[in-house]
């Protein structure tokens, strides 16, 4: 038995080492990211104040891939968000609704970038969002959609400005 555990435990260290080496980077995506477009940059963050005015606020993802693809590549998303209630409107069957898009990332590109823009109505709330690049997952993540000029008065009430 004693030998049985020493052979499985040299295996398990023979294992480790082998994967301590560098990995070749698997997939096509260098980084994808989530977030506010500020200054050529996007900026990731855990909340994202609701605005409709695309002068004052744009958001969404950006794909970088290793190389520029030799193909065009298929990029899917889906935004998970809290269902609208509108005044006088029954609970609604599911607290959450999740919109799916897709798009076409151009051959010859290394860059893709997609602008998720907030519509009149949107909810506030916890977000989800998650990106497809040739059906493998490259970004998945939360974040909290919220009204600034409410928070803004919050905090004045509670003496936080």
């Amino acid at each position: 038995m004693k030998r049985r555990m020493g052979i499985g435990a040299a295996l398990l260290v023979a294992a480790l080492a082998a994967g301590c080496r560098d990995a070749e980077p698997k997939g096509l995506v260098a980084r994808a990211e989530f977030g506010v477009f500020f200054g050529g940059q996007v900026q990731k963050r855990e909340e994202i104040p609701f605005q409709l005015d695309r002068t004052k606020q744009t958001q969404g993802f950006r794909i970088e891939l290793f190389e520029p693809a030799g193909r065009d590549l298929s990029v899917a998303w889906e935004i998970e968000k809290p269902a609208p209630r509108r005044p006088g409107q029954r609970r609604p069957k599911s607290d959450r609704v999740t919109e799916l898009a897709q798009a076409r990332a151009r051959s010859g590109e290394a860059l893709f970038e997609q602008l998720l823009l907030f519509e009149p109505g949107d909810p506030l709330g916890s977000w989800k969002i998650k990106v497809n690049v040739e059906a493998e997952t490259v970004l998945e993540r939360g974040f909290l959609v919220y009204d600034a000029r409410q928070r803004a008065l919050l905090l004045r009430k509670d003496g936080g400005l």
